[in-house]
């Protein structure tokens, strides 16, 4: 997880991990910026972000965003061994199983017939 520091240009942001990351100039075209804001100062160094990351509760609020739950699943699919992958596949043939029965079910049903119009209409009387 990044944090945005400061703006060099239109193109440019400033970043600080505040992990393993260092502080470098970095493209937006590489970033997915998601609508948490620290409260900082523009240009604040790394010790004032981590003081203000733990007062915001960034990364509680980090783990709740769908970037980091996405994340999180792509890296649990790459780690995946063959017993898991298959246990996935059977998984989604029995949903896909229940659902094509269910829809089934619902399509054998006779669809209830309306009552006869009286009143004004053509034909005989």
């Amino acid at each position: 997880m990044l944090v945005i520091v400061d703006i060099v240009d239109m193109r440019r942001v400033l970043v600080d991990g505040l992990g393993n990351f260092p502080r470098v100039i970095y493209p937006l075209s590489r970033l997915t910026l998601t609508r948490l804001r620290l409260p900082i100062l523009r240009g604040a160094r790394t010790g004032t972000l981590r003081k203000a990351a733990a007062a915001f509760e960034l990364d509680k609020k980090w783990a709740e965003t769908r970037a980091c739950q996405k994340m999180a699943r792509q890296t649990a699919r790459a780690n995946s061994t063959d017993m898991d992958r298959f246990r996935v596949m059977v998984l989604r043939k029995q949903r896909g199983y229940v659902a094509r029965r269910f829809h089934k079910k619902a399509a054998a049903k006779p669809a209830p017939k309306a009552a006869p119009a009286k009143g004004k209409g053509k034909g005989k009387k």
